[in-house]
């Protein structure tokens, strides 16, 4: 057994998933529920099936020229390939001229195993439910917004995927085994809580997965929150569903047990969140600024709300330092505060403070984030401070910098990537910390720019590119590698795990043909030895 659980009565159950408005009875015993600690419902290796549906007429065009285009049966498969090539170091023309200035290149290209992700139904269906305002219920094509994570105990890498669904919304957990080369997806999460299709959802987990083993847990989860995907924020018509926002849900890999703590505060749903694995507090952000403090073992909430005047916390930012338990983000009151100063949480006090550093100006060409001489938010960071104590961080306008913790300093470190696809939002650092790994053009624009793979030195401060995968992959299977929310390195800095948001489109690498998604797939990059010697 997985977890620690109480067994309770039925109308026992009903009144503690009513009182933490939990949507989850349809989906458990009429006899019994399991509750995980104070208000967690436990599914035990639950399964969710999908029903057939007709692709939209949008979805059906993609479908046709995805089709025609898989050269190697990767649609709907599973089927991974492997390639180590060196075209994948030839740089396309757009940033050609950057090379040996700007980027260097590899020696020797890396081994890269590749797949899409077979998640069903892959070209999705019109929304059941149409929306009666401005705000569309149409779900767009499957896309990755939340940072993987690895399990050290099996090799095992985990992603997560959604379809930008309202109604009939789908949001998934996704497992690759490097072993078996085996990709495979989670129960989908919507319906495990008991959603139908005339039920609102979310659509997206937006976060970080994190791994923690609370007190009422036999074994690690994986930890994240959901998000919806109606912007703003929903209609009253969608709560009126029984939609209560976001929840905070755990997942035990290894048997497949799921429990559902519910929606910790009403009507807000969280765009980002983490956990701090020594103190057990879940962290989240909301989509108007809302911040979160959970005691994953109370389940309890430690601080909900908007931070005091002329402070605001960036919903794309929890810069978490477990050393000392402070969280940080960058100012999202820009009228207040145009420099986007840096902001700190003690939980130990419970206080929020505005430091005096903050964040450098853009400097290099313009690009889609960030214009010259412009102050842009933090929009990724470093999982923990390295052997020198720092933090390294990046800014949507692509402005690489790091922040020391304990002198409270921030110091510019340059544009992270010399041409215009520099919007990045997830990024690694090496187990000896003197190679960060990033990826450029996050949002589905990254083959404007070849899709680079950068390893950053900080002894010397040169970008160097482990590969393009674009246009090779294009070239080779059809697929156009778009940019990535989500790479994690193996714990000896050898293995680079990539969630992509890509397609099977016709492309030329023109800038004009716009953000790409759809068809989610996965790389896992083998670092070669001689290119990252420590």
């Amino acid at each position: 057994m997985s977890v620690r659980t109480a067994s309770t009565s039925f109308a026992s159950a009903l009144f503690i998933a009513l009182l933490f408005a939990v949507p989850a009875i349809a989906q458990v015993s009429m006899h019994k529920v399991e509750i995980v600690g104070a208000r967690g419902i436990l599914h035990r290796a639950p399964q969710t099936t999908e029903d057939p549906v007709t692709p939209s007429p949008g979805e059906q065009k993609n479908k046709e020229v995805a089709e025609r285009l898989d050269k190697a049966g990767l649609l709907y498969t599973g089927k991974v390939v492997v390639d180590k090539d060196s075209a994948m170091l030839k740089p396309p023309a757009v940033v050609a001229e950057f090379a040996g200035t700007g980027y260097t290149l590899a020696k020797e290209p890396p081994t890269i195993e590749f797949g899409v992700i077979p998640v069903t139904p892959l070209f999705l269906n019109e929304s059941p439910v149409k929306s009666k305002s401005d705000k569309s219920n149409e779900p767009t094509p499957w896309a990755n917004w939340g940072q993987a994570a690895i399990d050290t105990r099996t090799g095992k890498f985990y992603g997560s995927i959604g379809d930008d669904g309202k109604y009939d919304a789908r949001i998934l957990l996704v497992e690759y085994d490097p072993a078996t080369k085996i990709i495979k997806c989670l129960p989908e999460v919507n319906k495990l809580l008991g959603r139908t299709k005339t039920h609102f959802g979310d659509g997206k987990i937006h976060g970080w997965l994190d791994w923690y083993q609370s007190k009422d847990l036999d074994t690690p989860h994986l930890w994240f929150c959901t998000y919806w995907t109606k912007y703003t924020e929903p209609d009253d018509e969608d709560f009126e569903t029984g939609y209560d926002g976001g929840h905070v849900m755990s997942c035990d890999v290894i048997t497949g047990d799921m429990v559902d703590y519910g929606a910790p505060v009403k009507r807000s749903a969280w765009p980002y969140h983490r956990v701090d694995t020594k103190r057990g507090t879940l962290y989240a952000v909301g989509m108007f600024g809302e911040f979160l403090a959970w005691d994953i073992n109370s389940q309890t909430t430690l601080w909900a709300g908007y931070l005091p005047k002329g402070m605001g916390w960036w919903e794309r930012a929890l810069l978490l330092d477990e050393t000392t338990g402070m969280v940080y983000t960058s100012n999202r009151d820009t009228e207040a505060d145009p420099e986007h100063h840096l902001i700190k949480y003690d939980p130990h006090r419970n206080r929020f403070t505005k430091l005096e550093c903050h964040v450098p100006k853009t400097t290099g060409q313009a690009s889609g984030k960030g214009q010259p001489g412009a102050y842009s938010a933090m929009r990724a960071q470093t999982r923990h401070r390295g052997p020198d104590g720092l933090f390294w961080c990046v800014t949507n306008g692509g402005q690489l910098f790091t922040f020391d913790p304990d002198k409270k300093i921030i110091k510019d470190k340059g544009p992270n990537w010399p041409g215009e696809q520099r919007y990045t939002a997830s990024m690694e650092r090496s187990p000896g910390g003197r190679y960060l790994y990033y990826m450029p053009g996050a949002h589905g624009h990254g083959y404007s720019d070849g899709s680079p793979l950068v390893q950053f030195d900080t002894q010397t401060g040169t970008l160097k590119v482990l590969a393009f995968f674009f246009p090779y992959y294009y070239e080779k299977y059809g697929y156009t590698a778009g940019g990535t929310f989500s790479i994690v390195l193996d714990e000896r800095g050898e293995s680079l795990f990539i969630v992509w948001n890509g397609a099977f489109i016709e492309n030329s690498g023109d800038v004009a043909g716009g953000d790409t998604f759809g068809q989610c797939a996965i790389s896992l990059v083998h670092i070669p030895e001689s290119e990252r010697q420590e």
